[in-house]
């Protein structure tokens, strides 16, 4: 029997390959020492003699760029739904103001801004007595709603007090009816007033109680102008209450329409009451034709 031969290692190290890594990191450290030499030359130079120039830099232009590219890929976009900051606008004066002057208008300011804080506080007084609550409103239109409130009640209350004292009533023996003209127009005006209209109406309404009757509206006025002025005043307004009731009562009725002026009183105007009692439209049911 042979003796077994002892075992040996088939693939020794290699002394080449220790040798490349030793040189590699001889190169490397030689080009480590080299850079930092090469910087502190650098350094030295350009302190020791600067540039000039304007221009930027090569290097400091790369690294701003990387910079922006970074910044651009890293924000992100902005919303349109973000509000914009509130920029209150300021007034610079046109004139150049001396101290006294500025005291001046100082003390007006001051009163005006004392006289709008009372205002204010008469205001919510007002809304308050009619039960109003308006603050998120602007000034102007709290008291425009105020006073729209206010006319709405009173024209209310009105109607309903001339319901009762004005109501015409037509019946066999008495075929006219005499209404003031105060009450009927607008002031020294032919333009229906709207307490006006309500009288109307009320009239219209028995009135179409007599199909096919000729109805004279007969305008009067009191003494306190021209003749001539308070005929045409008159007629202006007897032909106005005319067309009124032409309009809602429609075809069957023929109206007629005459301005007296001053010239058929049935009081003396020797005071303002006789007077409003001349200012007047009387309202006459004629069973036939008159013309």
């Amino acid at each position: 029997m042979s003796k077994s031969s002892p075992d040996r290692n088939p693939n020794p190290r290699s002394p080449g390959i220790g040798l490349l890594i030793l040189s590699l990191i001889f190169r490397l450290l030689l080009l480590v020492v080299a850079s930092g030499f090469s910087w502190v030359l650098g350094m030295a130079i350009a302190f020791q003699y600067p540039s000039n120039s304007q221009e930027i830099p090569i290097a400091e232009k790369l690294l701003r760029g990387a910079k922006g590219m970074v910044y651009k890929a890293k924000r992100l976009p902005q919303s349109s739904s973000l509000s914009r900051e509130y920029i209150p606008e300021t007034a610079t004066p046109q004139v150049e103001l001396t101290q006294a002057e500025k005291e001046e208008i100082q003390a007006e300011l001051k009163q005006l801004q004392t006289q709008l804080n009372t205002l204010i506080e008469e205001t919510t007084n007002l809304e308050n007595k009619l039960g109003l609550n308006l603050p998120t409103r602007n000034l102007e239109a709290r008291l425009e709603l105020i006073a729209q409130q206010l006319t709405r009640s009173v024209s209310v209350r009105d109607s309903k007090e001339i319901n009762q004292l004005f109501q015409p009533v037509f019946t066999e023996s008495t075929m006219m009816v005499t209404l003031p003209s105060d009450i009927l127009f607008e002031s020294d005006s032919n333009t229906i007033s709207s307490e006006g209209r309500v009288i109307l109406d009320n009239l219209i309404s028995e009135l179409k109680t007599y199909p096919g009757v000729t109805i004279g509206v007969y305008g009067h006025t009191d003494n306190q102008d021209e003749v001539k002025l308070n005929r045409e005043l008159s007629f202006l307004r007897a032909e106005a209450v005319a067309e009124y009731l032409s309009k809602n009562l429609g075809q069957r009725y023929r109206l007629l329409a005459i301005g007296y002026g001053e010239s058929r009183p049935i009081a003396k105007n020797d005071s303002q009451t006789n007077q409003q009692r001349n200012r007047r439209i009387e309202l006459k049911i004629h069973p036939g034709r008159v013309w």
